[in-house]
């Protein structure tokens, strides 16, 4: 299969890529560089947008060579671009894969046209250009805006900002021969932007709480087996993808080796978030996710972790 992955030099695409890369075709269409607000921007809460220390730096700069090091090899084409007018129009493609969007959802407000580019207008670009071409679209639960307990598909759309609604407009673009899926806080290796150790080491060394939202999650292992099984059995739909479970401190002290402090805190709406029910993907796809638990999630990505930061 020939494939073109828009955003895959970014966490998820560079998963997607090194999986997919081994039994397809693969190109890449990616505008990211260091300049990226991306990539030089975090946000703290009250504080506003800062741009990034040195530990952030050290950690965002290891996740990036992670991502180049699975991508190695296994793409045909990288097509550098920061406009999404600058596609492979030469090209002809089995499926594409959207990523593209602003890695950080809270950035939007300070980023609202880079936002509008990424999301919406680079999805429009993709349809113009290539027709007829399933699309696989990364949309996000943040088409939700907030919510209470378990909800699936049917639950009605409330974008709470710039980030939520241009995910709406983009699945409005999307076809009915198109995949949508709605993921909730996707975490694993090479996730630059917020990972979970970087946090650690930056709370530790203010001697701040560590602060974690106690909201559902999905690691990345389990989000490109649910697209390995959405790609050999293509059913067009709309999908939430979570796991039943949801974050907690207490499975990352039992796997970090250093004592730390830690809070709970609201997301980025604000509000508390509840669940996302991935039945309908489960069951039409006839999988099961490989991990049950989020401390087996994080063992696995912390030894990932330790053993990348030693080569």
């Amino acid at each position: 299969m020939r494939i073109l992955v828009t955003g895959g030099l970014g966490f998820i695409g560079a998963h997607l890529v090194a999986e997919l890369g081994q039994n397809n075709d693969v190109d890449i269409l990616d505008g990211f560089d260091l300049n990226y607000v991306g990539f030089q921007y975090i946000h703290r809460g009250s504080r506003g947008l800062e741009k990034i220390n040195e530990i952030e730096l050290k950690h965002r700069t290891h996740n990036l060579k992670y991502r180049l090091d699975l991508i190695r090899g296994k793409v045909r084409e990288i097509h550098r671009s920061n406009s999404y007018q600058m596609l492979p129009v030469h090209k002809q493609y089995d499926l594409i894969i959207n990523c593209g969007a602003l890695s950080e959802a809270i950035l939007s407000k300070h980023f609202p046209e880079f936002t509008t580019d990424s999301i919406v207008t680079g999805l429009q670009e993709i349809k113009n250009t290539y027709g007829d071409t399933p699309v696989l679209h990364i949309s996000s639960s943040m088409v939700y805006g907030t919510w209470e307990g378990l909800i699936n598909e049917q639950y009605s759309l409330g974008a709470v900002d710039h980030y939520g609604d241009c995910k709406i407009k983009a699945e409005t673009i999307c076809s009915e021969k198109d995949v949508i899926l709605r993921p909730i806080h996707v975490y694993g290796m090479g996730d630059g932007k917020f990972s979970i150790w970087m946090n650690l080491e930056r709370q530790i060394a203010i001697k701040k709480p560590f602060l974690i939202e106690a909201a559902s999650c999905i690691y990345i292992e389990d989000f490109v087996l649910a697209i390995k099984n959405i790609l050999d059995n293509w059913n067009p739909g709309i999908y939430n993808i979570s796991y039943s479970f949801v974050r907690s401190a207490r499975a990352i002290e039992s796997v970090y080796t250093k004592s730390f402090d830690w809070e709970e805190k609201l997301g980025p709406t604000g509000k508390p978030r509840g669940l996302l029910d991935s039945q309908k993907l489960l069951k039409t796809f006839d999988f099961e996710f490989k991990y049950k638990d989020y401390e087996s999630t994080i063992k696995d990505y912390y030894n990932k972790y330790v053993y990348y930061s030693q080569k």
